[in-house]
């Protein structure tokens, strides 16, 4: 991960950005050693990669910080390039994957980025700084990390700018609380781990206590799902937030072609699904079948007669249900024998049906991460979009860049406070004032909550 980078612009731009080194592995030091030594004595090299590495030697940010490349090593001593600082035994020696930062720049956020100037670390300082004499206030800049042996790099940073952070960005409200309590970008233990961290943590208590209810700004509307002929669900979107119950979904409906609205699905629970939906019975192939096959092995044979047709159900929107027939079955290996009508591949799993009901759904329950029809797909409605309403999960805070959605995000910077005071004494208490006030507003929160939707009562 990046760091958090500040940019300052007056002539050309200053920008500053906290070290954050990529460790592979590290020892400490078991002997003093002084300036020009060729031979660092550490107590376990094991780790280390064989070859020409790069080391940093004592503690990032401390005055004799730096960092020396390695040409060989053995368990106990690395050979080095003559170094410029002395070192006290017990100093960390860390094999670091990159020592150096690429900055690239380009005018606008998506336009082309072009290599401003590559730069050693500044590894005594907590910080590294860069300046671009012409720099404007509406640049905008990537950084990459380099290894300077090997050319390695890292992927590149979101792009940033003097005026980069959103105002509802976590970076926005963490500039603010900082600059409200005096702690410095470069301030390790404020540093942009821990304000992610916090700043989930405080998402995290305000949506356990809204538990249950359901948030405008977690809605998704109008969200198709394409449907196949032959099988009587489709799957609920990955980020819905619960799957099993209908109680993160609003509302499901078809668009009829020829009709000026929409046909909405009704809801039913589970156990009045079951009775509108007796004549639904089949079962799933349990193993691949090819074109021509003679038997088909399903999962269960109880529901099929002794012998008749089967209805194969789609897994392509190019397919039609498939009718085949079959003379016998066996119902110890619940194989259907004698069959004839296979005219395509079928994977396993693939839903087949006893004269199923194939004509356009009027109900749907939900579980198991699906939406169940009362009646399969028809052929007619291959390819046709079902259209839901749902509550999403919460996203989580992966980047200062990140946009928090919630309208009453402002209450997060009372956590932060809290956070931040927690993190520089471990005595701070939850009856701290800004704690509290935090408390206190998510009990508003939870007192004023509008969904923008209508409650009813729905009888079956």
């Amino acid at each position: 991960m990046f760091p958090q980078a500040l940019i300052k612009h007056n002539i050309g731009n200053t920008i500053e950005f906290q070290n954050t080194l990529d460790i592979r592995a590290e020892a400490y030091l078991s002997e003093i050693t002084s300036i020009g030594d060729v031979t660092i004595p550490v107590t376990n090299a094991n780790d280390f990669t064989a070859g020409t590495i790069l080391i940093l030697l004592s503690s990032l940010g401390s005055d004799n910080a730096e960092i020396v490349v390695s040409s060989s090593h053995t368990n106990t001593a690395l050979t080095v390039a003559a170094t410029i600082q002395s070192h006290f035994r017990g100093n960390v020696a860390q094999q670091i994957n990159y020592d150096q930062v690429v900055v690239q720049k380009s005018a606008t956020i998506d336009g082309v980025y072009v290599s401003l100037l590559t730069q050693t670390l500044q590894v005594t300082q907590g910080n590294s700084i860069i300046y671009d004499a012409v720099g404007l206030s509406t640049d905008f800049y990537k950084l990459q990390w380099r290894n300077s042996i090997t050319g390695a790099v890292s992927t590149l940073s979101d792009p940033f700018s003097v005026s980069s952070y959103d105002s509802e960005s976590v970076g926005a409200m963490s500039r603010a609380v900082k600059l409200a309590m005096g702690i410095r970008e470069s301030d390790l233990k404020v540093d942009d781990s821990f304000i992610l961290s916090a700043m989930q943590d405080a998402r995290n208590i305000v949506q356990t206590n809204l538990f249950g209810i359901r948030m405008p700004w977690l809605s998704e509307f109008e969200y198709p799902i394409k449907m196949l002929a032959g099988r009587n669900y489709v799957d609920l979107p990955s980020n819905i937030d619960f799957d099993s119950t209908d109680r993160s979904l609003l509302s499901a409906r078809f668009v009829i072609p020829n009709i000026s609205g929409p046909f909405p699905l009704r809801y039913v629970d589970k156990r009045s699904w079951n009775n509108l939906s007796y004549f639904l019975s089949g079962s799933t192939l349990a193993s691949n079948i090819t074109i021509g096959a003679i038997t088909i092995t399903l999962d269960n044979v109880g529901d099929f007669p002794s012998e008749g047709s089967v209805f194969i159900a789609t897994n392509a929107h190019t397919e039609t249900i498939m009718q085949v027939e079959y003379t016998s079955l066996d119902q110890t290996t619940n194989t259907l024998i004698g069959v004839t009508g296979v005219t395509r591949n079928v994977v396993a799993g693939t839903q087949a049906w006893v004269n199923p009901n194939q004509s356009q759904p009027i109900y749907y329950t939900v579980f198991e991460g699906r939406i169940y029809f009362d009646r399969i797909i028809p052929d007619i409605m291959q390819s046709n979009n079902l259209y839901i309403d749902f509550y999403k999960k919460m996203d989580q805070i992966t980047s200062l860049y990140d946009i928090v959605p919630e309208n009453y995000r402002e209450m997060y910077k009372l956590y932060l406070r809290y956070a931040v005071k927690y993190r520089k004494d471990n005595d701070t208490s939850q009856d701290d004032a800004d704690y509290r006030s935090f408390i206190s507003l998510i009990q508003a929160v939870v007192s004023n909550v509008y969904t923008g939707q209508t409650q009813r009562i729905i009888t079956s």
